[in-house]
């Protein structure tokens, strides 16, 4: 069990590691490197944890625990599914925005090579996400808030929307979370062009 002070030294010590694997990337960051931004022995990490791997696991964890918590609580309040599945684009896009090193670390980072043991645990509960996400665009369908799309591909392509944010999202950017996620919003619910496309364009 760990006190109070460990219990911070602990949370530094994921933070620095979730800040360093996004700098340097998971590989090429070393337990050294996170022993001097924390400016304790190499050692003394062994004191709270017992390998690299257990950090990254750890912040997949938080990760995907984060989107979860979120997403079950919307979907669980939300009962209009138009509200619901612009709630949960919101959500996303602030919760990546909040919490960058996390996201880029997990987004990037999760590898089965890199992961070993518990990539199966993580993909179980990304695979959680992305269910919460297609019955949200299912319901969205079935109410004719959206079209007739299929919600697999649709789910993908709204996921990979959110999560390219990683790539170029910045703090100091002239766009705030909120902003980014209502043109999300819009462009998901309304489309970015004037006109129906012809599919042989």
């Amino acid at each position: 069990m760990f006190d109070r002070k460990d219990n911070l030294t602990r949370e530094r010590l994921f933070e620095a590691s979730a800040r360093l694997f996004q700098e340097k990337g998971f590989k090429a960051a070393t337990m050294e490197d996170i022993a001097q931004a924390l400016g304790i022995r190499k050692s003394s990490i062994y004191y709270y944890i017992k390998s690299k791997e257990e950090l990254l696991r750890e912040i997949c964890l938080r990760t995907m625990h984060i989107l979860l918590e979120a997403a079950e609580g919307i979907v669980s309040r939300e009962s209009d599914p138009e509200n619901e599945l612009k709630k949960l684009i919101f959500s996303h896009a602030q919760l990546l925005c909040e919490n960058l090193d996390l996201f880029t670390v997990t987004l990037r980072e999760l590898t089965p090579t890199n992961a070993g043991a518990f990539w199966g645990e993580i993909v179980g509960l990304r695979d959680r996400y992305e269910g919460l996400i297609r019955q949200a665009i299912r319901d969205a369908k079935d109410a004719g808030v959206l079209k007739e799309i299929d919600e697999k591909i649709a789910a993908f392509a709204l996921l990979g929307m959110l999560n390219w944010m990683i790539r170029w999202y910045s703090p100091s950017g002239e766009k705030s979370p909120d902003e980014i996620a209502r043109f999300w919003v819009d462009v998901f619910f309304n489309g970015a062009g004037r006109r129906k496309v012809d599919d042989g364009v």
